[in-house]
């Protein structure tokens, strides 16, 4: 596994011993990032606090600090993979700008001191964590009117998730899908419209990210 753009374009990344956790696959990763740096989300990166709940590896989150994320905060209560972050981010040399959280993300009261950009979330595929993820994440005051949160998950259903979120945006890439929400009611663009749920199923090519 590699960073894949940024100022740490193809770093090797460690990823955790053991079978409790899921690294997000490289190309998935990839597809993941070229939606973020697309005209519908400008500034969700780039000086901002981004939230890698679940972190695992912190693949996720130190890709967003290659491309210019002020803090990467890294949600993880498993050893085993707390002990392969700290790695990563030593080898990659982003102490100053990463802060890794170590506590249950979906029980986790830690207040925020300011309100991420982006949440990114992978939890395991077969439990129900995301919908009390962004409780606990609310509750903390990390979920402003501009956050994206985007959810990695292996149902081709749509998981539960609070009244107060929408989902907009619905791509798919084999057997993962990424669920990309956002608040009910906030201001977009000079309209007041409503714009629907889209659904992409991705095709990517299946050259080796290097």
């Amino acid at each position: 596994m590699r960073i894949i753009s940024g100022e740490r374009r193809g770093a090797k990344l460690l990823t955790p011993k053991g079978t409790y956790t899921r690294p997000t696959r490289g190309r998935v990763k990839e597809a993941l990032f070229n939606i973020l740096s697309g005209h519908q989300f400008i500034n969700i990166i780039t000086r901002r606090i981004v939230i890698d709940a679940f972190a695992g590896s912190g693949a996720l989150g130190l890709e967003a600090l290659s491309r210019g994320a002020a803090l990467s905060i890294f949600i993880e209560n498993d050893q085993n993979a707390i002990k392969t972050l700290e790695q990563n981010i030593h080898k990659l040399d982003y102490h100053h700008r990463a802060r890794i959280i170590r506590a249950d993300a979906c029980t986790m009261g830690i207040p925020a001191t300011e309100e991420a950009g982006l949440v990114i979330m992978d939890p395991p595929y077969k439990l129900d964590l995301a919908y009390p993820c962004m409780e606990a994440l609310k509750k903390g005051g990390w979920i402003g009117d501009e956050t994206i949160l985007v959810l990695e998950h292996g149902s081709t259903k749509e998981p539960d998730h609070p009244s107060w979120l929408e989902c907009f945006k619905i791509q798919k890439y084999g057997v993962t899908h990424l669920f990309f929400y956002r608040k009910k009611g906030r201001i977009r663009c000079s309209q007041n419209t409503s714009i629907p749920v889209s659904y992409t199923h991705l095709t990517l090519p299946t050259k080796r990210i290097v």
